[in-house]
């Protein structure tokens, strides 16, 4: 049978010989490092082992009148042929560094400057042929344009006749315009006449060096990159069988297991090893035809289009497909060379980007056995963490320094996952995004992508059917983001449940659709279905609190530039919220009492004192997880026996309340609580603020801190009555 060739049978194969012979480069240089860590490893064992003879040897006490003559003759044999053990891994290390890995270094290095001769002239070689089927297409183009002005010309000359000729004859300005569109005519002849010359020897030029790059260039490389694949493996070779040889030179003792390892290598065959490797990866030879010139034809232009659709016309015959009957016309099939150019950077074998997370779980079996999700998404998920990302403003949202997530990225996929070196929380958060969106299928299958955008309401139990390891990486980051929505983090971070969805929602899903319009009415429902899973999706049971990273929630507070100080004239206690209330009540003796109680319970006759009123802030004001408010108004009223005038001192607080609270309004003797329509996110920090301007006295604004781990509702207070209070307060 015929050799295989690569300049025959592997004709598209540029870029596979590149991986190859990289690929090769990177075996020699595992090679190189196995027998330098083997020879070092040889000289510590010679060493030790000639350190454990002589102090052994050195213990043997031949003068003792009690040692047994015979039995310390073999035993100082044995010691002595330890000895010479010990220079056998000698001569073993100094064998390897000789024979073995200086000739190998050196033959890297030389293979690696041939390759990178061979890789530019193919890279320039194809970059020129792009260049010149650039400017045909230019010239086509510019030629294209020329025919149509000049049609476009003819026809507004011949309707602008026929024009005066429908009104019986021409006029003086309508002579001058003739004159005018005729000149206009005849330098739109002059410059068909030049872009058509243009056309014609660009085609020519293109040809030429078509046919040089089929029949001269390319086949050249292609050779070129064959002859190399067979030296490099002869060199290989070379170097295996002084590795036997200095084997076989170790007494027969050693050598003897070394017998396979010499048939081994005497079975390598090169020439076989290339053929299998063309033979694997077999391409047909499809030369393109020679481009054609293509002669314009008029008729093709109506009056309306002249100017609004050539434009479009003309570019879209550079995106369609020459089928194989047609011939390789300036417009056609041009993307053959071009499309080799722009290739993405190829994968390293330890990256973690744009791998598979099936993959990715295969790596890390032996290093991360127990690790449930890839080993890069917690490392990314503790740095952003560590770096405070869940109290920094923007997160997620703000980008961060182009180069410095690039370096970042490259350091990752080369295996190193040390990044203590980075001090921006949104470099990192920039690399898990790009790691998301990086996965070659997205976290929600395509085949769910419909159901997810129609019921997002049905999240949780769509992303039951996902697969296994991606619904364990979607869990691990949906209970990653339920972390970024405590209220206390949100007040810092503003980015709340809605926003983090937007952000996340096109790393979960990915539309199939190209079409912008189907894309841009699935963004809504996309932020909808990734919402529902956080807000629906439990946090786990089995590990700590915040999924075992570094987040605390006294981090919320750590930062004193972002909180509001609390001097003298601001309340933190109830305590002082009580005595601020008793000192308002004391004003004014004739206040109302027992109206409604506060917490609409049924003792409404119980009198109020700042004890039961601080007991009244215990146990209904607390904050719960929405943003409405309360406006509660601790209020003496003087009321005479004529008319319902009062005078009035009161102490406006404002704190969140949950939605059911919404619209409600509570009146107690001396207070009152007014509740407001609510707002989409809670508040961490509650400000008491000063009275109404109308009212007669007003007492300091307080501020007050609640934790959201108290959740009791705020109950709906009963209707304001309308009986009579006393005008004396009762006691406690």
């Amino acid at each position: 049978s015929n050799k295989f060739k690569c300049s025959e049978n592997l004709w598209d194969g540029f870029d596979l010989l590149v991986k190859r012979t990289e690929h090769d480069l990177m075996v020699s240089k595992n090679i190189l490092n196995f027998f330098k860590k083997k020879a070092e490893l040889e000289e510590q064992h010679s060493k030790k082992l000639e350190k454990l003879a002589l102090k052994t040897l050195a213990s043997i006490d031949e003068s003792s009148t009690i040692n047994a003559i015979s039995f310390n003759n073999s035993w100082k044999k044995i010691i002595n042929s330890a000895m010479m053990e010990s220079e056998q891994h000698t001569l073993l290390n100094t064998s390897y560094l000789n024979k073995i890995c200086q000739p190998l270094q050196a033959m890297i290095k030389d293979m690696e400057t041939k390759r990178k001769k061979i890789l530019q002239e193919g890279i320039k070689l194809k970059q020129d042929m792009k260049d010149m089927v650039d400017a045909l297409k230019k010239s086509q183009l510019k030629y294209e344009k020329a025919n149509r002005d000049l049609e476009s010309s003819r026809i507004e000359l011949k309707e602008y006749k026929d024009q005066c000729q429908q009104q019986g004859g021409a006029s003086d300005s309508d002579l001058n315009n003739i004159a005018k569109i005729e000149r206009r005519t005849q330098r739109c002849e002059a410059e068909l006449h030049s872009c058509d010359e243009e056309y014609r020897e660009q085609i020519k030029a293109t040809n030429d060096f078509q046919n040089f790059y089929n029949t001269e260039a390319m086949p050249k490389i292609l050779n070129d990159f064959e002859n190399f694949i067979i030296l490099h493996s002869h060199f290989s070779k070379s170097y295996f069988s002084s590795l036997v040889n200095v084997l076989l030179d170790l007494p027969p003792a050693f050598s003897n297991n070394y017998d396979i390892v010499k048939k081994s290598v005497e079975m390598i065959d090169n020439n076989n090893d290339v053929q299998e490797f063309i033979r694997k990866n077999l391409m047909r030879k499809q030369l393109a035809q020679p481009f054609q010139y293509e002669p314009y034809v008029e008729g093709k232009l109506t009056k309306k289009t002249v100017s609004l659709t050539w434009n479009t016309k003309i570019l879209s015959q550079f995106s369609r497909s020459a089928t194989n009957n047609s011939p390789n016309t300036s417009n056609g099939n041009l993307n053959t060379y071009i499309s080799g150019v722009d290739k993405n950077e190829p994968i390293l074998p330890t990256a973690s980007y744009k791998v598979s997370l099936e993959e990715l779980m295969a790596k890390q079996r032996d290093t991360h056995p127990h690790l449930e999700v890839p080993y890069v998404l917690t490392v990314l998920a503790e740095n952003i963490t560590k770096l405070k990302g869940h109290v920094t403003e923007g997160i997620f949202r703000v980008p961060g320094i182009i180069s410095t997530i690039k370096a970042a990225r490259i350091k990752i996929d080369q295996g190193d996952f040390d990044l203590s070196a980075i001090d921006d929380v949104r470099t990192s958060s920039a690399l898990l995004k790009q790691w998301l969106r990086d996965i070659p299928t997205a976290l929600v299958p395509d085949s769910l992508y419909q159901a997810a955008v129609d019921t997002p309401s049905n999240a949780v139990n769509i992303v039951k059917n996902i697969p296994p390891i991606n619904q364990k990486v979607l869990y691990y980051l949906i209970n990653f983001l339920q972390i970024f929505t405590k209220f206390e983090f949100v007040a810092h971070s503003k980015m709340g449940v809605s926003n983090l969805s937007m952000v996340f929602a096109p790393t979960i899903l990915r539309c199939p659709s190209v079409d912008p319009n189907v894309m841009l009415n699935n963004v809504n429902n996309e932020r909808l279905f990734v919402e529902n899973l956080i807000k629906n999706i439990p946090p786990p049971t089995n590990v700590h609190e915040f999924l075992g990273l570094p987040v605390q929630m006294s981090d919320a507070v750590k930062d004193a530039d972002d909180i509001e100080e609390l001097n003298e004239d601001l309340i933190t206690s109830d305590d002082e919220i009580s005595n601020k209330l008793e000192n308002s009540n004391s004003d004014n003796n004739n206040s109302n009492s027992n109206d409604n109680n506060f917490n609409g319970s049924d003792d409404s006759n119980k009198p109020i004192s700042p004890n039961n009123l601080n007991d009244s802030f215990n146990n209904n004001l607390t904050l719960n997880k929405s943003n409405e408010n309360i406006t509660i108004s601790a209020t003496t009223t003087t009321t005479t026996n004529s008319a319902a005038t009062s005078s009035s001192s009161s102490t406006s607080t404002t704190v969140p309340t949950s939605p059911t609270s919404a619209g409600t309004t509570t009146t107690s003797p001396g207070f009152s609580a007014v509740i407001r329509p609510s707002r989409p996110q809670p508040l961490g920090w509650v400000r008491v603020k000063p009275a109404a301007a109308g009212n007669k006295s007003s007492s300091p604004s307080s501020s007050l801190s609640s934790s959201p781990s108290t959740t009791t509702p705020l109950p709906t207070s009963p209707q304001t009555s309308s009986q009579p209070t006393p005008t004396e307060p009762t006691s406690p």
